[in-house]
């Protein structure tokens, strides 16, 4: 497959938020715990990722000239991590529904991402009651090292060592 992965554009905006919300109405319809189609595009929209393409690297996965991925990378999220341990902390992956393997890509770039940096974790959280990420994570290499619960969102903490 022939991709490429680059930070994100203000004129991506567009497709980023397609990605996002196809991605929710995916799991709505396939009855996957993840985000919620109600709630999730309208808290994460357009302007919230251009606020981020400011403090943190958003970056795209294309083909050709079509934008089938998205992931952010933070430097710190104490939101979920309490630590000062050196990582990278992944947000908001996102995937064409129609292609395989986007996701894994993503991942691989941002452990490229902590190499070249010099950062000795990639991190990031998930629902807990979703087996099908919490299964996806595990089968990518990442060990799930811990849970909570903020506001209603019951998670597990996921990291790889790099």
């Amino acid at each position: 497959m022939d991709y490429k992965i680059e930070l994100a554009k203000y004129e991506d905006l567009n497709a980023i938020y397609k990605l996002i919300y196809d991605r929710c109405l995916w799991f709505s319809k396939n009855g996957v715990k993840g985000w919620n189609i109600e709630s999730y595009p309208n808290k994460y929209n357009q302007e919230y990722f251009k606020n981020q393409m400011q403090i943190n690297k958003l970056f795209i996965l294309k083909i050709g000239n079509n934008i089938c991925g998205v992931m952010l990378i933070k430097e710190t999220d104490s939101d979920y991590w309490k630590d000062n341990i050196s990582s990278y902390y992944i947000h908001h992956l996102a995937t064409d529904i129609n292609k395989n393997g986007i996701g894994k890509l993503l991942i691989n770039f941002a452990i490229e991402q902590c190499k070249i940096d010099n950062k000795s974790r990639l991190r990031l959280d998930c629902y807990k009651t979703s087996f099908f990420l919490n299964e996806y994570y595990k089968k990518l290499g990442f060990k799930n090292v811990g849970n909570g619960i903020k506001e209603d969102y019951e998670f597990n903490l996921w990291e790889m060592i790099v």
